[in-house]
């Protein structure tokens, strides 16, 4: 229990008030909130001093005018304490800052979030207080009713979890998210907890390994840098590996392939330092380095967060791991974001000061004031970024490139599936949302290099009774080693894009002893309308020839299959055979046997 009344020399948990104004709020919040009472037992004032000490022992704010509407965020809302009275003893900031709270207190399901900010952006000030409060709320939500609990925690995940990210608060993100899992599924909470705690890149010997090396890198190279291991959140860890386990990255049953269970974080002074220690990281790992995972947010590729850093993955025996470099600065960003500002001394914020927008869902976004529809598209999905058409701003159709009206709910409205945005729309949104778009259009100029490779691949191949590289297996890597290539697609894009010819190819097939003799194998292809069984028909039919089946690739797409079935054992004349009747099967629109 604190004091009721705050005197120059009381001392509340290493907090000592030099200052006049913090001390009348405190005795102010103090009778205030005389007699209340939470569900703890405990006095309701008690929370008031609670969230003071998240904002000033663990954020480190300083700021007087923060610390004051820390200690009245609830008093204009459950005390008969008025917005004019604040305003009058404490001044225009403050009273700001209190009046924001208690608007935002007023509820944060959709109408009244809309309501409370449908003339207003969010005062980031505002929402670093709402988000002290709502840190300390979660962290005693054990005393509250199951069914409060869940209703809090739901609460919690769907607007405040976003409203950290959106400031930059990753740390506070992180806790926040593990507090509403506990609530919102312990089940799966206590399963996730078990499977990370125990992942042996989690064990100490590992993390001593992985530091001590790093620090010999360091002392080898004087290097002046600070290293420190971070550990994910249960939440974040698990949502990412739903989303890796849909597109078979990831098992669904534990988190092996997760490369952010535990990360080292190498501090640098200066910006070209980072660079400098990522050759010295990618020099002494060498092999073991994941390239597919680097990644450089820095500058104008920051995330619409403004997270920076350089990430790259090293493949250790326990697992995948990050390592990120970074500048001092650029780290107490990423972990306190806008709070890293202010304890700067950073005046002018509004950069960061936030809009609301809304999914028909009732889901909630936070972005940037002059975000548009092409942002907010990609901010919900990249996927959905490349197919949008336009956007439904309450209820009413608008172009993609429309600055979205802060607190409005917004549609996406997809056309033909594309693996890439339509021309000129990167001219219309924010840099981070231009950087995925111009790396979509990239993808998409490889894709159609590879189709070329590979429809000009096709015509030698089909001598050896292939159609696609990859059915070679692991004969095709010493053509990949000759032309310098990691993998086909690197091999059929150099040839689409006619930097390889068709026959430097072939004659490395030749040399390579790769025909159809040699490997005895035929190839089938089948293209026509989708029908029950039909795969089933088809296997019978290679069957009843006596061939032997090594490979089945089957894509199906608006009701259209395409079989590509790779089999051995067939003779010249069984394979006419095979053809002749495949060709005379109605069933198919197009047959190729080769």
């Amino acid at each position: 229990m604190y004091p009721k009344e705050l005197t120059k020399d009381v001392c509340i948990d290493g907090m000592s008030f030099d200052s006049e104004n913090i001390r009348k709020a405190y005795n102010l919040a103090s009778r205030s909130h005389e007699g209340q009472i939470r569900k703890s037992g405990e006095p309701y004032f008690n929370h008031c001093v609670e969230v003071v000490k998240i904002l000033r022992n663990e954020w480190g704010i300083e700021k007087e005018e923060y610390l004051i509407a820390g200690l009245l965020h609830d008093s204009v809302e459950d005390t008969s304490v008025t917005l004019e009275f604040i305003r009058k003893e404490f001044g225009e900031e403050v009273a700001d800052l209190v009046e924001g709270v208690t608007k935002l207190e007023e509820g944060t399901d959709h109408e009244t979030l809309a309501k409370v900010l449908s003339k207003t952006y969010l005062n980031p000030g505002v929402a670093i207080l709402k988000l002290a409060d709502r840190l300390h709320n979660m962290r005693t939500l054990g005393f509250m009713k199951p069914e409060k609990q869940i209703e809090k925690a739901t609460e919690t995940m769907d607007v405040y979890t976003k409203l950290a990210e959106s400031l930059g608060m990753w740390q506070v993100k992180v806790e926040l998210e593990d507090l509403c899992f506990q609530y919102i599924d312990r089940d799966e909470y206590d399963k996730s907890k078990q499977q990370i705690d125990g992942d042996r890149r989690n064990d100490p010997l590992f993390i001593n390994f992985v530091e001590s090396d790093i620090e010999r890198l360091m002392a080898e190279n004087n290097f002046d840098a600070v290293i420190e291991q971070k550990r994910n959140g249960y939440w974040a860890l698990k949502r990412k590996q739903k989303k890796m386990a849909m597109v078979g990255e990831c098992s669904p049953d534990n988190f092996l392939e997760i490369n952010d269970v535990v990360s080292f974080r190498i501090k640098t002074k200066r910006v070209e330092d980072c660079y400098q220690f990522l050759r010295i990281i990618h020099e002494n790992w060498g092999g073991q380095v994941d390239y597919k995972r680097y990644d450089e947010f820095i500058g104008a590729n920051r995330p619409i967060n403004r997270y920076e850093a350089i990430q790259t993955t090293i493949n250790f025996p326990q697992g995948p791991v990050e390592v990120a470099i970074m500048t001092e600065e650029m780290e107490d960003f990423n972990n306190w974001g806008v709070v890293s500002l202010i304890k700067r001394g950073e005046p002018d914020l509004k950069d960061y000061v936030l809009k609301m927008i809304f999914t028909p869902s009732g889901s909630l976004r936070f972005m940037p004031r002059e975000a548009t529809g092409v942002d907010f598209a990609g901010l919900i999905n990249p996927r959905l970024l490349a197919e949008a058409k336009s956007v439904v701003i309450d209820g009413k159709r608008r172009s993609l490139s429309t600055v979205l009206p802060n607190s409005s709910t917004v549609e996406v409205e997809v056309g033909p599936t594309r693996r890439a945005p339509r021309e000129k729309i990167e001219d219309y949104c924010l840099p981070t949302t231009r950087a995925v778009i111009l790396g979509q259009r990239m993808l998409e100029k490889r894709d159609r290099l590879i189709e070329k490779g590979r429809a000009i691949m096709e015509e030698i191949l089909s001598s050896r009774g292939l159609l696609e590289f990859g059915d070679l297996g692991e004969a095709v890597n010493p053509i990949l080693y000759n032309f310098g290539c990691q993998g086909v697609y690197d091999l059929l894009s150099l040839i689409g894009n006619g930097s390889l010819k068709a026959s430097e190819v072939e004659k490395a097939l030749d040399k390579a002893g790769i025909t159809k003799e040699k490997l005895g194998l035929t190839t089938i292809r089948l293209i026509g309308e989708d029908h029950p069984k039909i795969l089933i028909d088809v296997v019978q039919t290679i069957s009843d020839t006596g061939a032997n089946i090594v490979r089945i690739s089957q894509k199906n797409r608006d009701n259209i299959f395409n079989l590509r079935i790779l089999v051995s054992g067939l003779s010249q004349e069984q394979e006419e055979l095979l053809k002749n009747g495949l060709n005379n099967n109605n069933k198919f629109q197009e047959t190729r046997v080769v």
